[in-house]
């Protein structure tokens, strides 16, 4: 196991639907633990797929929703903790996508929560080497969480992605 982390996490759920968000903020804590040189703040926003659409509108120019969504913080000298940024995970899409892939929603949840986290520490999954590198990693928190692994987990929904 992971030492802890000296990040905070803070989970808002604003979704609507009544979730257990421990198992979210433990999956975040132990992304940002095995990221020791980077301690931080993340909040992470449960929403539905209205408001991540407009998210996606105001700061990607996508008009629709998507599952997770990533906000790195500015660096701020001086800072501490540093704010590291924010999370925003569309639940009714994550339930759609969790139906897919056949698996539990708070599953994909806690996917969602560490595949977002990972770009907040500066992984990146552009390129087919960058997601596989990206992929083991989330495997590897996730195992951390509890989840079972998915080896080839990607955003299902996405019309641009093929799995």
């Amino acid at each position: 196991m992971e030492p802890p982390s000296s990040a905070r996490v803070s989970v808002i759920n604003q979704s609507g639907e009544k979730l257990p968000t421990a198992s979210i903020r433990k999956a975040v804590e132990l992304c940002l633990a095995s990221s020791p040189d980077c301690p931080g703040e993340v909040t992470v926003l449960l929403s539905t797929d209205e408001e991540i659409q407009e998210l996606n509108l105001r700061f990607r120019n996508v008009d629709e929703p998507t599952d997770v969504l990533s906000f790195p913080a500015a660096p701020m000298p001086g800072t501490s903790p540093k704010q590291l940024g924010d999370l925003a995970i569309a639940v009714p899409y994550a339930k759609r996508q969790a139906a897919l892939r056949g698996i539990g929603h708070l599953e994909e949840l806690q996917f969602l929560a560490i595949h977002g986290a990972l770009h907040l520490l500066g992984w990146n999954d552009e390129t087919e080497s960058d997601r596989h590198a990206m992929l083991a990693e989330m495997n590897r928190v996730g195992r951390l969480s509890g989840l079972p692994p998915e080896p080839e987990w990607c955003s299902l929904l996405h019309r641009e992605t093929t799995c």
